[in-house]
């Protein structure tokens, strides 16, 4: 009796609790752009600017159900360029979500096949990819957990770079609860 006793508190509790946990950790989100990365510098000038404004725009109607939405043009000395952009809000299926957000970036950047980088957070997805954009090749790499998703496209990076500079990205702009 003891044991079945035991066996359903671990499972009306613990299932619940081990599923729920990246929810509650991740969700609230809110987003903030820092004045620097690394070393790139969010950009001020009228065509960055523009960049964003465009991106916060596409972003309201693709992500109707979002708390907020953010875009930001950050460029370094060494010509390295990253435009990131994203939502916070919840996300019930990040890894879908991921997904999805990488499949509708494709035809505008040229994307060729989705690399999954793997996170060491329950709950956390990243995908990356290489492509084109006009005549410049990038790397175009999405985060997505239970409180926020947002994509970066860097130039001058590799793959592996810009997956570990988008994590960078992710832990100086979205801040938890």
């Amino acid at each position: 009796m003891l044991v079945l006793t035991l066996l359903s508190i671990a499972c009306c509790c613990g299932c619940p609790a081990w599923f729920g946990k990246p929810m509650w950790e991740q969700y609230p989100a809110n987003a903030s752009l820092p004045s620097q990365v690394s070393d790139l510098r969010l950009q001020s000038d009228v065509r960055s600017e523009r960049t964003a404004n465009e991106l916060r725009t596409e972003l309201e109607a693709q992500h109707v159900l979002a708390d907020e939405v953010f875009a930001g043009v950050y460029s370094s000395s060494q010509g390295k360029t990253v435009t990131v952009f994203g939502s916070t809000g919840f996300r019930f299926t990040p890894e879908s979500d991921a997904e999805e957000e990488l499949t509708r970036l494709t035809p505008k950047y040229k994307l060729g096949t989705q690399q999954v980088v793997e996170t060491d957070v329950r709950g956390e997805h990243q995908r990356c990819a290489v492509g084109r954009a006009d005549t410049t090749d990038v790397v175009v790499c999405t985060w997505a957990d239970h409180g926020s998703i947002a994509s970066g496209v860097f130039t001058r990076l590799s793959l592996t770079d810009s997956a570990a500079l988008l994590d960078s990205f992710r832990e100086r702009i979205v801040a938890r609860g």
